[in-house]
């Protein structure tokens, strides 16, 4: 009787001691982003249902570089957003193969319940940027490969009582030892979300405001409207070379949100015609209609650059007496014309 008191006495010790709580290993290879946006935005975010998704939802709201953020956010809804973000987590969870030796021999010293299992918990969070409209400006994966270490009672049970109380010296152990070092425990998810979470909503949010602010790099002035317009500069004939005057210097630009992107420059001979039309047309003397503005385009070998019908892209801009003379303006004003190569 006294032997069987014994054995369940020293069987209970053994159950109780044979536990590791849930800790992370590598939380400090996380480190934040400092990077910010220029200039604070406004951020919608679309729904999700994942935990973490939405606790890093929470923290970016909290961010200074967000001016105004919209959780659940339905795209065309009237509520005008500078980008939508789309966010989405994929996990993978994995065993190491230190298990097998923690199980076998490490059960006589109980390096289960001091030291843990070890496991991986690998999250790939998917960010997509996007304008308003829906078009993606910028996706990227934020991976964030996690290192625990966790015992769950059943495991360190398992390993405790098959190598002390079976026969052969614990050699049984190597059983629960081969499935321990392949086979991630499942019950350690739960607690493993809740304890990343301060580390996975810092490096991610701060991710995605990087992610906002290279948006914002590549567009300058991302917050106004996305409109696109050709703009083409006309001098007559930045050359000191001898050069005849019906020679022009062609400069081709880029107006994109406010900003002009040079985009080539060109030495071009027109015709007398030409010529005279365009210092009509600097003069106020001619409004041109389509089809002399094709005349001009053509002249200058642009036909192909500026298609629209209408010429609404359109901008054409030359120099008389030493001032930006607009030739063809389309339907709206352009902002301004970063370079004018031309003679004053």
């Amino acid at each position: 009787m006294k032997k069987v008191l014994v054995g369940l006495l020293l069987m209970a010790v053994l159950m109780t001691g044979c536990t590791h709580a849930l800790r992370i290993t590598n939380e400090e290879t996380f480190v934040p982003s400092q990077t910010k946006p220029s200039a604070a935005v406004k951020l919608g975010f679309l729904r999700s249902d994942d935990k973490l998704v939405n606790s890093v939802i929470t923290e970016i709201s909290l961010s200074t570089a967000i001016k105004e953020a919209k959780k659940d956010y339905q795209m065309g809804s009237e509520m005008q957003m500078d980008y939508i973000s789309d966010l989405s987590t994929t996990m993978k969870f994995r065993a190491s193969g230190q298990n097998f030796v923690i199980t076998i021999p490490g059960f006589m010293i109980f390096t289960h319940a001091w030291l843990g299992y070890k496991y991986y918990v690998d999250i790939d969070t998917q960010s997509r940027l996007l304008d308003p409209r829906g078009k993606v400006l910028n996706e990227t994966i934020i991976s964030t490969p996690y290192e625990i270490r966790y015992t769950s009672f059943g495991r360190g049970a398992a390993s405790s009582l098959i190598g002390w109380f079976t026969p052969g010296y614990g050699l049984l152990d190597i059983v629960p030892g081969i499935k321990f070092s392949s086979d991630y425990d499942s019950r350690a998810t739960p607690e493993f979300i809740e304890k990343a979470k301060p580390s996975y909503n810092a490096f991610v949010s701060s991710k995605v405001i990087e992610q906002i602010a290279a948006v914002q790099n590549a567009r300058p002035s991302a917050q106004n409207n996305h409109v696109t317009r050709e703009t083409v500069a006309l001098g007559d004939g930045d050359v000191h070379d001898g050069s005849p005057d019906h020679k022009f210097m062609v400069s081709v630009l880029k107006i994109e949100d406010g900003k002009a992107f040079y985009q080539d420059s060109k030495l071009q001979e027109v015709p007398e015609q030409t010529q005279h039309l365009l210092d009509k047309i600097a003069k106020n003397e001619v409004t041109p209609d389509q089809r002399q503005v094709k005349e001009v385009l053509a002249a200058f070998g642009l036909s192909g650059l500026l298609p629209a019908k209408d010429m609404a892209s359109a901008g054409l801009y030359t120099i008389l007496n030493g001032k930006i003379v607009t030739l063809v303006d389309g339907r709206t004003t352009l902002p301004y014309v970063a370079r004018i190569n031309g003679r004053e």
